[in-house]
């Protein structure tokens, strides 16, 4: 028996930040998540697999373009043709709604709000036995796991799960604990909702597929799904990638000779050893900057150099298969004295206004969009708006010395 573990296709995701590509780079990110689900069901049909799991968030949005249903409609009709089972269930993104206008090809198994059990026998006459549920609302914040049946007569037991482990009080995506999903003594677990491929417990096979197509520089690394096959009554899985292009970051440092064109000319040069096997989206991480002469510091802040960057990149991403698209420049570890701005104060500052509770304060009416809300409680994104007030408090404090010696000359 062989089949594959997918999830989180997200198609019609909209790579937000990344208009300013060219418009055949940008074609290719936006066609990404398709490419991606196009390979795992050719690799599916090359396999010659028995069934295919697509374990919630087929979509980005609940509302899907035709383009998206369309083509995923195209490319479940594939396995089907090919006599491969496929099994849906629907997600937080994609969840089931009572207008839903979606319709599946004939002879796809799709999960109900309440879990219920598919009977599979494969070519091999093995019994498989395999239980599942689609999201009902955006937020689930019941277990579900207590709904699954017992482990039956069937030679394998899969459970589908769209959710996430539980922690804190606050739990909306189905929440669940690895050890009551391994106490059910299914033969796979088969998780969705978690980007990052991962595994939870190897006995017995509790994993995250992860996403197809990592979408942002949060989801950097391979994507792709798993393919599992029996030996005896054991399940083995593999990670196939499946993704056309990926996030990464290239870190350099700078010093006080760096111009413009120097840097230029560093980062053409580490780009063309990188020789990447798919495409790369490159976040430019920068270290050193204390050394930086005020205008370049400025330059590398507002954006200015990035831009003149990109005139080189449109001339030499097809052969390097990469694009910067973004420079992020880490702030100094050194003190820094602002000039007009006492160090001190700058401190205590710091300590009272970027907390998560002001950054909450200010986003306001966004904070009632989950995935905004989700993105903003995120340490990390308290963390970059400070190093990015340093920053720009640094230029000031440089820009302030340069006008000053102005005046004294």
């Amino acid at each position: 028996m062989k089949f594959i573990h997918a999830a989180d296709l997200h198609l019609d995701s909209p790579f937000e930040g990344l208009q300013h590509l060219p418009k055949t780079l940008w074609q290719r990110v936006h066609e990404a998540p398709f490419k991606a689900t196009e390979k795992m069901v050719t690799d599916a049909i090359g396999q010659q697999v028995d069934f295919v799991l697509l374990v919630g968030d087929l979509f980005d949005r609940e509302t899907q373009s035709v383009q998206a249903q369309v083509f995923l409609n195209e490319q479940l009709q594939r396995l089907i043709d090919a006599k491969i089972a496929v099994l849906v269930s629907f997600g937080n993104h994609d969840y089931i709604t009572d207008d839903q206008q979606l319709s599946l090809p004939e002879g796809v198994r799709v999960f109900g709000s309440d879990v219920t059990t598919e009977m599979l026998t494969t070519h091999d006459h093995t019994r498989v036995a395999i239980s599942g549920f689609s999201y009902a609302d955006r937020w689930l914040e019941e277990d579900v796991v207590p709904q699954f049946p017992s482990r039956g007569t069937a030679d394998f037991q899969i459970g589908m799960l769209h959710g996430a482990v539980k922690q804190g009080a606050v739990n909306h995506y189905a929440p669940f604990a690895v050890s009551e999903l391994a106490a059910t003594h299914y033969d796979y677990w088969a998780l969705g909702h978690i980007h990052k491929p991962s595994v939870l417990s190897e006995q017995p096979p509790i994993i995250y597929a992860g996403t197809l197509q990592g979408r942002h520089k949060l989801e950097s690394g391979e994507h792709g799904y798993q393919l599992v096959s029996s030996q005896g009554q054991q399940l083995n899985h593999q990670f196939v990638p499946a993704d056309s292009l990926r996030w990464s970051s290239l870190s350099l440092t700078v010093d006080e000779t760096t111009t413009d064109v120097k840097l230029i000319e560093t980062v053409q040069a580490a780009l063309k050893a990188v020789k990447p096997d798919v495409f790369e989206l490159i976040e430019l991480k920068l270290t050193g900057i204390e050394k930086l002469s005020a205008s370049m510091l400025s330059r590398l802040n507002d954006g200015t150099w990035l831009e003149r960057f990109d005139q080189t990149q449109k001339r030499t991403y097809q052969q390097s298969h990469t694009w910067v698209y973004e420079v992020t420049v880490a702030p100094t570890d050194q003190p820094v004295q602002y000039a007009k701005l006492d160090a001190a104060f700058w401190q205590r500052a710091q300590a009272t206004v970027f907390t998560a509770d002001n950054v909450e304060m200010t986003a306001g009416k966004l904070m009632q969009y989950p995935f905004i809300a989700d993105h903003l409680r995120d340490p990390q994104t308290t963390a970059r708006l400070t190093d990015r007030a340093k920053n720009e408090l640094l230029a000031q404090s440089r820009l302030e010395d340069d006008n000053d010696a102005d005046h004294d000359n």
